[in-house]
């Protein structure tokens, strides 16, 4: 039953992931749709925008969810939120477009976007507090990389998904009715992943919690009058990891495509790959933290980020094939470092009554102001500052910042109690 209740709450995340990475495929064919403008830079950026508005609205989704999870349950609200994400991924499917409807169209598209980004406000931070909480004390870096594994597989998925849909449809089809198709079968399954999640078991921790009536009446006010310092420490914590994760593997095509004329197609090929290695090597990198332990890896990794990022994009530019696939794996390697050690180090930094609030929040105002924003960010400083280096120059503040964060904050918390 416990092996049951990972694999249906994986499923969950790995389908988040896949809506998130069709959008993100799909924002160049998006900002021809909603965004018919002259320039297509101002388009482009225009939609990133709209993929940041999600991210900038899961905030307010993580203290609806996150109160939930700690007054009635971490299960309960995983049943909820999975509901609450299948509705606006059917509505996105059945969206007219500006040819259609006009303005109303990017106006319908932002609503439906807000709409996500509150329903995943805890729906990710969830299941990495389900993960962790379920797992053996010595398997817990291994457990909670599924969470990182998942969202793999859910961009990879969407990565296939498009590419078959492409291949099989004409372009005029395409862009007609074929974009329409994923994110409905998306929408139906999240539906059949509810029913699943009906199955799932409770938490040990929160069984605990409800047994010693340790369960807090106001986990959002004990969050900010407690737990701040570790709200705050969760955001330094993830600055790093989603900008990194989204230069590389959203924004990266576009960068590609732009900057050194390859197909959109070349492009996500070699993104698809790279990120099916991460399948393999996001749970290899928890077996290392569960043997090193979370400190080391993550200081670890934002030394290698900030060292490499520069002289990765300097080598990007020479076009020598063999080079850029260097540096893309090696920039892989050091996402799949971070992914496992955060996730686990996130939930062990919080106390238990207060985890499912204080987690969420603190790990989506993270991804708001630096993960979400990083794609809308870097198409912003290369069309105003025309400097190709730029995105990397961010990529480095941000791994500073987290680095530091790290190193003064943040203790070892391999093997603490959960409870």
């Amino acid at each position: 039953m416990r092996l049951k209740s990972i694999v249906s709450s994986c499923i969950g995340n790995l389908l988040e992931w896949y809506d998130f990475g069709l959008f993100a495929i799909y924002t160049p064919l998006f900002s021809h749709l909603f965004f018919p403008l002259k320039d297509p830079h101002v388009a482009l950026v225009m939609t990133f925008g709209v993929l940041a508005v999600g991210f900038l609205c899961r905030p307010i989704g993580a203290l609806i969810f996150g109160f939930l999870g700690d007054k009635k349950g971490r299960v309960k609200t995983l049943r909820l939120s999975v509901l609450m994400i299948s509705i606006p991924t059917l509505l996105i499917g059945c969206l007219p477009t500006y040819a259609a409807i006009g303005i109303w169209a990017p106006i319908m598209l932002m609503v439906i976007r807000i709409w996500q980004g509150i329903s995943l406000g805890g729906e990710y931070s969830g299941n990495l507090i389900y993960l962790t909480e379920t797992a053996p004390i010595k398997y817990r870096a291994v457990v909670a990389s599924l969470g990182g594994t998942c969202a793999n597989l859910g961009i990879l998925l969407a990565s296939v998904v498009s590419f078959a849909s492409t291949a099989f449809l004409s372009t005029l089809a395409f862009q007609k009715f074929g974009w329409r198709i994923p994110y409905i079968l998306s929408g139906l399954i999240s539906l059949l992943i509810y029913y699943t999640r009906l199955k799932m078991q409770e938490t040990s921790v929160f069984h605990h919690l409800q047994q010693t009536k340790q369960l807090a009446k106001n986990p959002i006010l004990i969050v900010f009058k407690n737990n701040l310092p570790e709200v705050l420490r969760t955001i330094g914590m993830v600055c790093m990891g989603s900008t990194f994760y989204y230069l590389c593997f959203i924004y990266m095509p576009t960068f590609l495509t732009q900057n050194l004329h390859y197909s959109l197609m070349k492009a996500s090929g070699m993104m698809t790959f790279f990120i099916g290695t991460m399948i393999v090597w996001v749970p290899l990198a928890g077996m290392l933290c569960d043997r090193v332990g979370r400190r080391k890896i993550l200081l670890f990794n934002a030394a290698l980020i900030a060292l490499v990022t520069l002289p990765g994009f300097y080598f990007l530019l020479t076009q020598n094939v063999m080079l850029i696939l260097i540096v893309l794996l090696i920039f892989t390697f050091a996402s799949s470092l971070e992914q496992a050690a955060t996730s686990v180090a996130v939930v062990e930094n919080f106390p238990a009554k207060a985890r499912y609030t204080g987690l969420s929040l603190g790990y989506n105002i993270g991804n708001a102001i630096f993960g979400g924003t990083a794609p809308v960010i870097c198409a912003w400083l290369m069309t105003k500052s025309h400097f190709v280096f730029a995105p990397a120059i961010y990529i480095v503040f941000c791994a500073i910042l987290t680095g530091s964060v790290i190193f003064i904050f943040v203790k070892e918390t391999r093997g603490c109690s959960l409870e």
